[in-house]
């Protein structure tokens, strides 16, 4: 067994080492340098913002950067936060590159997260068994890609727009869930509450006294794993083609169709597959009376990442580190952490700029090979 184990971590990091050798990924190592260096410009911006706010208090700027890596445990913080939106951003850059603006990474990651809520107390018998948040999580996968699979068909089959289907399923989703957590499904000791789940029925800590589970090593793993999907294997390929032009791919013996199909149908999963690691790695019960807008901010990581999954590591991080500098911010110091939506605000200005720029750029030069 061992020896299996040792020869398939020997043989995934022979395929990332690879993938990163490949001529091809020169464009991926030159997108993250230019990435990290917007990145870095967004902090600056950040701590402008900060000093403006905080003319009161000089100091908070200084908290604001320092404070996340105090110690162990803000560290850890920064890991727990960057876990959600590791798998949401590694969902959206998946359908984004087929040119799918779906929205139900949010509701994905909502029903997830419940399922394996729901079914961890009655799978585990009271004893440790890996198998039992594996199993948990798998359904909770499997429940999001079903759901997913409606916005997806409607689009495919009857050219419904997926971004407005897909974000009412997210309110239905919702109340469904709220209906089922308080009649069917809910502890009857606690309100609007699942049953407690035990050590057992959960992904094992990393670090127990840091409180960091092993659903960041899954979260980092999931967007390795897409890359290589994207760029390696037909099917990614298909994806890329259809998102960069659908019409080509269709001449070219795609069927697009499918492809919008698989590709939501693979994003809505793996934001259910990400619910599930993130409540049994890090919560005790599933208590979400809303919707979590990890979904949604799975679009910030994508557009911060440009829709590259091997970015959106250093982007969940980034945005991981100002919340919990904002957080932290908010506790020693007058300034609110709200700020960070302002900050939010400007990266998303930010790249969207660039990226409509690098549009800009592409469609000049189609149209010089067309003269």
């Amino acid at each position: 067994m061992k020896r299996k184990m040792l020869a398939f971590f020997a043989s995934f990091l022979n395929t990332t080492a690879t993938f990163f050798r490949k001529k091809e990924t020169k464009d991926v190592i030159w997108e993250t340098i230019r990435t990290l260096a917007m990145l870095l410009f967004s902090l600056l911006c950040a701590v402008v913002v900060i000093a403006l706010a905080s003319r009161d208090d000089p100091g908070a700027v200084k908290v604001f950067l320092t404070a996340p890596f105090e110690d162990g445990y803000t560290v850890s913080r920064i890991l727990t936060e960057s876990i959600p939106l590791m798998f949401t951003g590694s969902a959206v850059c998946l359908m984004s590159r087929a040119g799918q603006f779906n929205m139900f990474v949010e509701g994905g990651f909502f029903v997830g997260a419940f399922v394996s809520a729901v079914l961890a107390p009655e799978l585990c018998t009271g004893t440790s068994s890996f198998l039992v948040p594996v199993l948990c999580i798998l359904a909770g996968t499997v429940a999001a890609a079903a759901l997913g699979y409606i916005p997806a068909k409607l689009k495919s089959g009857l050219g419904i727009d997926e971004f407005v289907s897909s974000l009412m399923m997210n309110y239905i989703v919702l109340w469904v869930v709220l209906y089922l957590l308080n009649n069917v499904w809910g502890d009857p000791e606690v309100t609007n509450a699942t049953k407690y789940l035990e050590d057992f029925a959960k992904l094992p800590f990393l670090s127990r006294d840091n409180e960091l589970s092993s659903g960041f090593i899954m979260a980092v793993a999931v967007a390795v794993l897409c890359a290589l999907f994207l760029f390696k294997t037909k099917w990614g390929y298909e994806i890329r083609l259809t998102g960069n032009n659908r019409e080509f791919a269709s001449y070219s013996g795609i069927r697009t169709d499918r492809v919008v199909v698989y590709s939501q149908l693979i994003g809505s999963g793996l934001a259910g597959f990400g619910g599930g690691v993130y409540l049994l790695g890090n919560y005790y019960r599933f208590t979400w009376k809303t919707l979590p807008n990890y979904g949604f901010d799975g679009f910030v990581i994508a557009i911060m990442a440009r829709n590259s999954p091997i970015l959106v590591p250093f982007a969940s991080l980034f945005l991981a580190y100002l919340r919990v500098g904002a957080q932290q911010m908010s506790l020693y110091t007058n300034v609110q952490h709200e700020v960070i939506y302002i900050i939010q605000g400007i990266i998303i200005i930010l790249f969207g700029a660039k990226f409509l720029m690098d549009m800009s750029v592409k469609k000049k030069r189609g149209k010089e090979m067309t003269v």
